[in-house]
C-alpha cells in the first residue's frame, strides 16, 4: 500500500538512485525538476517495492500522479488505482510522455488524454548548441561572435563551492533587474538561492560567464543518460549576445562524450520564450499529457 509523505530536500540522496530509472527525456523526471518545484506544486513520494511514486498537485487539475521510476508499469497503475479508490480520489497522470501514451490507455481504456503544449520540452543536439554551426543557426552564431568581439576580456569557468557567494550577489542583482509577478518567477528564485546554498546536495552541473571578472551569467543543471537537462539559466541581458555565449559554453564545457542531447525545458506559455527557444531550432518538441480516468475502482 503507498504511503505518501511531503518531499524534503533532505530526501534527494535516498531517492537519488531511482531517477536512473526513467525511460524518458522530459525534465519532469529528473532530480532537479522535482526538488526545486517540490513546494510550489506540494509534492508527495512514496517507496514501494522498488518504485518510487510522486503525487503532484496542480493548480484548476488537483493532485496528479507522475509515471513511477522503477518497477513495471502494470503494477504502477494497481497500486496507484488502489490508492485513489479507498480515498475516493479521481485518478489523473501528469506528465504522459508521448511514448507511454499507448501503455497507459491500454490499462485504463476509458481515460482521456490532454496534450499540454505550454509544457512541451525543447530538445536540442549537443553539437548544435556547442558551436551554433550551420545555416539554420547563424542568428545565434552572430550573437557570440558579437560578445566576442564586445567584450575582449571574458571568461567561463565551472562553480565552485567557494564561487557561490558571488553567483548569489548576481542572481539577486538579476532578480531585481528582472523582476515579475507571477509566483513561479518568484519561487524560481528563491530555489535557486536554495540549490546555490545547498550546492553540494542537489550535486548540480554549474557554470559562470564573467566579463572583466564580474557574473553576468549562469547555468545549473545535470546529465541523466544521454541528455544535460538545463535547469536554471540566468544571463544579465545588457551585454549582447550573453544568453547566446551562455548557452554554447556551458554546452561545450559539460556536453560530453556520451551526452548527444541538451533539454533546455518548456516555455510556460510565455511567447518570448518560445520564440527564442525555438530560434535555437530544437530536434523534438517533447510532448507531454495529461491522462485523466474515470471510475478509479473498477481497476483495482
Amino acid at each position: 500500500m503507498l504511503d505518501f509523505h511531503p518531499l524534503q530536500l533532505q530526501d534527494l540522496p535516498k531517492l537519488r538512485q531511482f531517477f536512473d530509472y526513467s525511460g524518458s527525456r522530459i525534465c519532469d523526471t529528473t532530480p532537479g525538476t522535482c526538488f526545486i518545484w517540490r513546494d510550489m506544486y506540494k509534492t508527495e513520494w512514496a517507496v514501494y517495492d522498488g518504485s518510487l511514486y510522486f503525487k503532484v498537485y496542480y493548480p484548476g487539475l488537483g493532485y496528479t500522479f507522475t509515471l513511477p521510476l522503477g518497477g513495471g508499469r502494470n503494477e504502477h497503475y494497481r497500486q496507484i488505482s488502489d490508492y485513489c479508490c479507498r480515498r475516493k480520489l479521481p485518478i489523473a497522470f501528469y506528465p504522459v510522455p508521448k511514448d507511454e501514451l499507448e501503455r497507459i490507455q491500454e490499462f485504463f481504456p476509458n481515460s482521456a488524454a490532454i496534450p499540454e503544449r505550454d509544457n512541451f520540452d525543447y530538445l536540442y543536439r549537443a553539437e548544435d548548441l556547442k558551436y551554433f554551426r550551420g545555416k539554420k543557426l547563424s542568428g545565434q552564431r552572430n550573437h557570440v561572435n558579437k560578445f566576442l568581439k564586445t567584450y575582449g576580456n571574458w571568461t567561463f569557468r565551472v562553480i565552485t563551492p567557494e564561487d557561490i557567494p558571488v553567483v548569489k550577489a548576481f542572481l539577486d542583482r538579476y532578480a531585481s533587474r528582472v523582476d515579475k509577478a507571477a509566483a513561479s518567477f518568484h519561487e524560481d528564485i528563491a530555489k535557486t538561492h536554495e540549490v546555490l546554498d545547498n550546492y553540494t546536495t542537489y550535486d548540480m552541473l554549474g557554470g559562470m560567464l564573467l566579463v572583466d571578472g564580474e557574473v553576468v551569467g549562469f547555468s545549473l543543471g545535470e546529465i541523466i543518460g544521454d541528455t544535460l537537462f538545463t535547469h536554471i539559466e540566468k544571463a544579465d541581458r545588457t551585454y549582447e549576445g550573453c544568453y547566446q555565449m551562455l548557452v554554447a559554453q556551458f554546452a561545450q564545457q559539460f556536453a560530453h562524450e556520451g551526452v548527444h542531447f541538451i533539454n533546455r525545458e518548456d516555455d510556460a506559455g510565455d511567447l518570448g520564450l518560445r520564440t527564442s527557444k525555438l530560434s535555437y531550432h530544437p530536434v523534438a518538441l517533447l510532448e507531454k499529457y495529461t491522462v485523466t480516468v474515470e471510475e478509479p475502482c473498477s481497476f483495482c
